[in-house]
């Protein structure tokens, strides 16, 4: 674990959750990610939004998926109209980097949709842990039964 811990590991840590937070180079393009000593395809993006009734959400995918706009709307009951990209603002008010955002907030209000391709591999899988030098190691079991987390199709 790391020496310096970011708010949503204690989300891991009161559900007594076992993950592993690497420290790396960092890493800010998809090239960068996939020379990390990680498999890639077991790498999972997150990838941020807003809505009028939804300051943040978070949306975590495998890496090569996409995200499908108007599942993702249905499941969080607005309009694709209503969907944005979160701003460079929100995520650093959030102390969150693109690039290395986790699926997993501290935030009360902040929930998490996870695709289901994320969900159905046995396998652990590698994420954003808080910026580009850090990657969150942890079973996929664990992301959905966090508080918050919802799982559901979201890619393409």
């Amino acid at each position: 674990m790391s020496t310096h811990e970011a708010p949503w590991q204690a989300v891991l840590d009161a559900d007594g959750s076992a993950y592993t937070i690497h420290e790396h180079a960092p890493a800010h393009t998809v090239a960068e990610r996939q020379a990390l000593p990680f498999p890639w395809s077991q790498a999972v993006k997150t990838l941020a939004f807003t809505t009028p009734e939804i300051p943040l959400l978070l949306v975590a995918l495998r890496a090569n998926d996409r995200v499908d706009f108007a599942r993702l709307a249905t499941a969080v009951g607005t309009s694709r109209s209503q969907l944005r990209a979160a701003g460079a603002d929100l995520l650093s008010q959030e102390g969150l980097a693109p690039g290395g955002i986790p699926p997993i907030s501290h935030r009360p209000g902040v929930p998490c949709l996870i695709d289901t391709a994320v969900t159905e591999s046995d396998q652990p899988v590698y994420c954003g842990a808080g910026s580009a030098d850090r990657t969150l190691h942890v079973h996929p079991a664990v992301l959905a039964q966090l508080p918050r987390a919802h799982v559901a199709v979201l890619r393409r």
